[in-house]
């Protein structure tokens, strides 16, 4: 009886000493391309993040980030709508955009000088549109647009505007 307990002991120990020797075993053998990996990834997350701005005198040596923005938006539903309201005192804090900012490439922004805007100026409502976006933690977002003019002809030059721009 007690020679299958030692024999049993003895199993026992031999399968982690053997699991410690082929993980070892593999670990020495993949260290190589673990390592390759992680400098690739680190090389890349460098370049597109940040530049180097060794050239300027201002700026010697110096790490800045990049400033650029990729188009976050990925869906965006329109809604007719049909009403009169005013621009709201905070209006010069937008802007007026051609088109629903990321739903197309090359966006334009105007001046409310275009439209002589000031706080209080009517305009009208012909169309809303919800962008979802993902913001800088990955979640979910969503904004709101309003396609506006300010004549009542409805030929008239149309021009984007946030949510806040208007009083609602």
């Amino acid at each position: 009886m007690k020679k299958f307990e030692l024999t049993d002991a003895a199993m026992l120990l031999l399968i982690p000493l053997t699991m410690i020797g082929f993980s070892a075993s593999i670990h020495t053998h993949n260290n190589d391309i673990s390592t390759t990996k992680v400098a690739q990834v680190n090389k890349i997350g460098e370049t597109i993040d940040t530049e180097y701005s060794g050239k300027s005198d201002l700026n010697k040596g110096s790490v800045r980030p990049l400033y650029f923005q990729a188009s976050r938006v990925f869906s965006v539903k329109y809604r007719t709508v049909n009403f009169k309201t005013v621009l709201d005192e905070d209006y010069r804090e937008e802007k007026l955009y051609r088109y629903v900012p990321g739903a197309k490439k090359n966006n334009r922004t105007y001046s409310w000088k275009k439209i002589n805007g000031h706080t209080g100026k009517r305009v009208y409502v012909d169309k809303k549109a919800k962008a979802y976006y993902h913001d800088d933690d990955g979640e979910r977002e969503s904004e709101d647009f309003y396609r506006i003019r300010v004549s009542a002809n409805k030929t008239a030059t149309r021009y984007w505007v946030n949510e806040d721009a208007i009083d609602d």
